[in-house]
């Protein structure tokens, strides 16, 4: 008589052992090893181990504590100063504008070389602006606005008929006295 073959079938708790190892080893295998590009966890910096304290990308690497993304380093420890910014840009009166005579009086806001133009210029969308006058050269002014409580920022040598838009208000020169060292301007928009 012939041998009879043995056939072994694995068993139900078997098969749910095997499918659970190949789940973890799935698991497992999913994750790629730390290379140069993924610092493991040993070897990553932290807040604490940087010796400045921040935790942005682009602070500077002396050991300094930088408050921004961009702040560049001598290497000893000083910020490089800050480049102040652009003057408001002015924009040309349209074309075939005649100006009024100069020191006319028809503008609804008034400066004297040194002081800040009154009245107050109304506020928009909670923040407020001044208007400095810091001299006046032929028939060019030089004015300076500050947005809110931020710093004063200069304003490019503006005449009779240009504009000048500052954030959310845009005024317009209507008088640039020398004789009186006054500025006068509409706010138009």
């Amino acid at each position: 008589m012939p041998a009879r073959s043995t056939v072994i079938r694995p068993s139900a708790a078997r098969l749910a052992g095997a499918l659970f190892a190949v789940t973890l080893l799935a698991a497992g295998c999913g994750e790629s090893a730390p290379g140069p590009e993924q610092p493991t966890p040993a070897s990553a910096p932290s807040a604490a181990s940087d010796g400045g304290g921040t935790t942005d990308a682009g602070s500077a690497s002396d050991g300094g504590s930088a408050s921004d993304g961009g702040s560049a380093s001598d290497g000893g420890g000083q910020t490089a100063a800050a480049v102040p910014p652009e003057p408001y840009p002015v924009t040309p009166a349209p074309e075939g504008f005649a100006p009024p005579a100069a020191c006319s009086g028809e503008g609804a806001y008034l400066g004297k070389v040194g002081s800040t133009a009154t009245p107050e210029l109304p506020g928009r969308a909670g923040e407020t602006l001044t208007i400095d006058v810091v001299g006046i050269e032929g028939e060019d002014a030089q004015l300076a606005a500050t947005v809110g409580e931020g710093s004063p920022r200069e304003v490019e040598a503006v005449t009779l008929g240009e504009s000048v838009t500052i954030d959310l208000w845009t005024i317009s020169v209507t008088s640039v006295c020398g004789d009186t060292q006054q500025v006068e301007f509409d706010l138009i928009d």
